[in-house]
């Protein structure tokens, strides 16, 4: 099964309470030379003195390549979530041109599209052509344009992202499959047999429980993943979709959660790789 991974990628989300030479040692631990940044934080680095030029170069000292930024929110003619407040909103509200010049700056080849625009706030023919437009101004700079369905907004399922990818036919065009938001947007497996593997640009894992506990919302538990393996989320058989389609790209365990503000680089780095080896090492038990 390792042999058909395709590539690994170290997700922002694991190392952002890290120093950005931690968040590379963290990545390099895990056995992935790749990682994700988001804009905010490389305009946060800019703002002490800390270059995106900079950062490119150490992420090349490291033998690291900075391969994806996450997210670009501002792609839509509509953007702004009726269910986030003005902290979480000041932290993706960077606009594409910008995300677009510090991708050339960093190197990366890959940019996350994320549809925070309130469900049914748009119609289905608006979000494709919108989505169309940003293929195109992403294909000028050499970018993978990859939608991540996410169910707390407007494109909530993976057969809704995969009917905008269709539609708008862009060859950058693909997608972000990431468990939790295929469990929680109640996504189905059928789906993702049928979607061809270079169209799955990035694979995040990630685990809970299957129903959530009372009391406990959707947006409450986004924010409280679980590493893979730790949970009841269908990951062995979805990495065994992936194994056949050749979906597995960018692979790593995505997590957002109170428990890592206090792992190290090297416990990040552990638990990182050795949650996804396992799924793996299951997945191909069979």
């Amino acid at each position: 099964m390792q042999s058909l991974v395709n590539s690994h990628l170290m997700p922002f989300s694991n190392v952002a309470h890290l120093p950005l030479a931690e968040k590379f040692e963290a990545t390099r631990v895990a056995g992935y030379n790749a990682l994700s940044l988001m804009p905010y934080e490389v305009e946060q680095m800019a703002a002490t003195g800390v270059s995106p030029k900079h950062v490119r170069q150490c992420a090349d000292d490291a033998g690291m390549s900075i391969l994806r930024l996450d997210p670009l929110n501002t792609w839509s003619r509509v953007w702004l979530p009726d269910n986030m407040d003005d902290a979480y909103i000041a932290t993706v509200d960077t606009k594409q041109d910008r995300v677009f010049a510090l991708c050339a700056e960093l190197g990366c080849r890959s940019v996350s599209l994320n549809a925070t625009f309130p469900r049914g706030s748009m119609p289905l023919d608006a979000i494709i052509e919108d989505y169309a437009k940003i293929c195109a101004a992403s294909a000028r700079f050499d970018l993978d344009c990859s939608l991540e369905f996410i169910p707390l907004w407007g494109v909530p399922t993976l057969a809704m992202a995969w009917q905008i990818v269709q539609a708008a036919g862009a060859g950058n065009g693909g997608l972000v499959f990431d468990t939790w938001h295929f469990v929680r947007g109640k996504s189905d497996l059928a789906d993702l047999r049928a979607i061809p593997g270079d169209k799955i640009h990035c694979v995040q894992l990630n685990d809970g429980p299957l129903a959530l506990p009372a009391g406990v919302t959707i947006k409450d538990d986004c924010y409280d993943r679980k590493f893979p393996g730790d949970g009841q989320f269908p990951n062995v058989e979805i990495v065994r979709i992936l194994s056949k389609t050749g979906g597995l790209n960018q692979v790593g365990a995505e997590v957002f959660s109170p428990m890592l503000k206090n792992m190290s680089a090297k416990q990040v780095g552990e638990i990182s790789r050795r949650s996804v080896e396992e799924v793996l090492r299951q997945a191909a038990g069979s």
